[in-house]
């Protein structure tokens, strides 16, 4: 997955708490390299739909971020930023509880630079940006983007600086914006001498930026002509290692949901058709399944009806018909032995048996039911004493009748208990 690219969105230097950005026209700049910047101008939605994918910085006019700094000891980072704002209570006018305050990384000595933003007008940007859901990575003053420690920025109206030169001149503490008349009226007395000043006209040099030049005409400075516009000069002298980021805390970004939702909305569509396609098969599975079960159900009733015609009250066949097994099972084991014991120990009385046919065998249960014929009713007796004395069954003739020189007979042969 490739890094998000840097995506500058510049507010104007004229707006003010109350200015409603849909309303104004902002620049944004973007590109991977110095050569390949690029500068367009438009609407706040506009730089939402450009602003896509992008890694996204809002710079904001330095008139409307003070900076300052504070030596606050300790590590807790939490409680340093708790401190700042009394720390400094007595270096901004507004009430603290009224101010937004930003610190960057600590030095060596504990010293921090920090940046301080209505809170007001500060929630204001973050609540409109939102709105055409730009979420923020970093948000900072313009003039600490500015590389180097002796810069100075001029575009014909506006001045950025974080030079010695004009901190000592305005006798403030840290970077400044300001308009080139504020500049140009500063008491060249004041200003400090012997450090070299970065002076990069943007655009064309005008009688302002001479104004300027002979303000720091007493100390050494280095000309240089960025023959651009104010925003793209910015980014190609940028430098990001004195930024204050002031979305902290509370307004340290949060996850773009919606954002989020729109790049996974195809792939949460397709999950929730495949999840409704499994969902109705198996509904379709389950009512067949029903169906045959049913039919299951049925047919096994009426098995335990036709095998045992005796019982009334039939709940769950199935465990009915598992529960008579299994007590055909005990009750065999009692009686003794199998079929084919009972048959293959019979088959040599048979056999000796004058003029025995056998017309029918049913085994049931350690009972063997036989139809035949034999000689005589004498025959028919010694082979039930045959069977009771010689192989130990008891032996029932059921019925018998004679006729023509046979007997017909039924008898029925039991095995004896083990």
């Amino acid at each position: 997955m490739s890094t998000p690219s840097s995506f500058y969105i510049f507010l104007p230097a004229n707006g003010n708490a109350s200015t409603e950005l849909a309303e104004m026209t902002l620049s944004w700049v973007y590109g991977g390299s110095n050569n390949g910047l690029k500068l367009a101008h438009g609407s706040l939605a506009d730089a939402s739909i450009a602003a896509l994918k992008h890694r996204v910085t809002i710079v904001i006019p330095g008139e409307d971020v003070l900076s300052l700094t504070a030596e606050v000891p300790g590590k807790n980072r939490q409680r340093i930023q708790q401190a700042v704002p009394y720390v400094l209570e007595d270096s901004v006018i507004d009430d603290v509880d009224e101010l937004h305050f930003a610190i960057s990384n600590a030095d060596d000595n504990a010293q921090y630079n920090v940046s301080v933003i209505n809170k007001k007008y500060f929630e204001l940007i973050i609540q409109q940006l939102e709105s055409v859901d730009i979420f923020a990575d970093a948000m900072v003053a313009d003039y600490l983007l500015l590389k180097g420690n002796n810069t100075l920025i001029c575009d014909g109206a506006r001045v950025l600086s974080n030079s010695t030169h004009l901190k000592s001149a305005l006798n403030i503490e840290t970077y400044m914006a300001t308009t080139i008349n504020n500049v140009a009226d500063l008491d060249e007395n004041n200003l400090v001498k012997d450090e070299v000043v970065k002076l990069i006209y943007c655009d064309k040099e005008s009688e302002e930026d001479e104004r300027l030049e002979r303000l720091i005409s007493n100390g050494s400075h280095d000309k240089e002509f960025c023959n651009a516009s104010y925003q793209l000069c910015l980014i190609k002298n940028i430098s990001t290692g004195n930024s204050v980021n002031l979305l902290q805390g509370f307004y340290k970004k949060k996850k773009n949901w919606s954002q989020a939702g729109k790049t996974w909305l195809p792939v949460a569509v397709l999950f929730l058709v495949w999840i409704s396609i499994q969902g109705s098969l198996f509904i379709v599975d389950y009512i067949g399944l029903s169906k045959k079960n049913k039919i299951l159900k049925a047919e096994i009733t009426k098995i335990y009806k036709s095998t045992f015609p005796k019982s009334r009250r039939i709940i769950d066949a199935k465990a009915q018909m598992q529960q008579q097994l299994t007590s055909l099972k005990k009750r065999r084991g009692q009686s003794g032995r199998s079929f084919t014991e009972m048959l293959s120990n019979s088959a040599s009385v048979f056999s000796k048996s004058q003029g025995l046919k056998i017309k029918s065998l049913r085994y049931y249960d350690g009972r063997i039911n036989l139809e035949l014929q034999i000689a005589s009713l004498q025959a028919l007796d010694k082979l039930k004493d045959q069977l009771n004395k010689e192989k130990g069954y008891k032996v029932e003739i059921q019925n018998a009748s004679s006729g023509k020189g046979v007997v017909t007979a039924r008898i029925q042969i039991i095995g004896a208990e083990s």
